[in-house]
């Protein structure tokens, strides 16, 4: 008596052998209260959402002592993700480069951004190849920052 292997979960049947199975398979209808429970049951289900939503206190990890983060999107058509920074009273982020436009909007607090105190509201663009020197926050700050993948490692 021959052994034969059972396909791997996701692995594709050959066209020729899935041909032949259909070929060989009867039509079967199915009880006429099937179809009712079928479409009952798609009916319950919950509509798919195209859309993302993070709850305020979902999706936030600490990437440095005093910083935490929450990735938002990323768009890789235009090598540029979106995230939430927050950052501890008192805590540096050192200085760095643009690889894309990136843009900063302060949220909540102060947040001092190479010599320019940033209060919630005010807005920052810093343009590709420009770089931007110590970023520092006597107040605690949260800012919305869309920025280059390349950018932030570890967001």
């Amino acid at each position: 008596m021959s052994q034969r292997k059972q396909p791997e979960q996701g692995e594709a049947i050959e066209q020729a052998v899935m041909e032949a199975l259909l070929q060989g398979s009867s039509p079967v209808t199915p009880p006429p209260h099937l179809r009712a429970r079928v479409l009952e049951r798609i009916r319950s289900q919950p509509p798919a959402s195209e859309f993302l939503t993070l709850r305020q206190q979902q999706g936030w990890k600490s990437l440095a002592p005093g910083i935490e983060v929450k990735l938002l999107a990323v768009d890789k058509d235009a090598g540029a993700k979106s995230f939430l920074l927050r950052a501890a009273p008192g805590v540096s982020l050192p200085e760095h480069d643009h690889h894309c436009d990136e843009e900063c909007l302060v949220l909540e607090g102060e947040f001092t951004i190479g010599g320019v105190t940033l209060r919630a509201g005010d807005y920052q663009l810093g343009p590709k190849g420009t770089r931007h020197g110590v970023s520092t926050t006597a107040t605690g700050v949260v800012v919305y920052l869309r920025a280059s993948i390349a950018d932030y490692p570890g967001v």
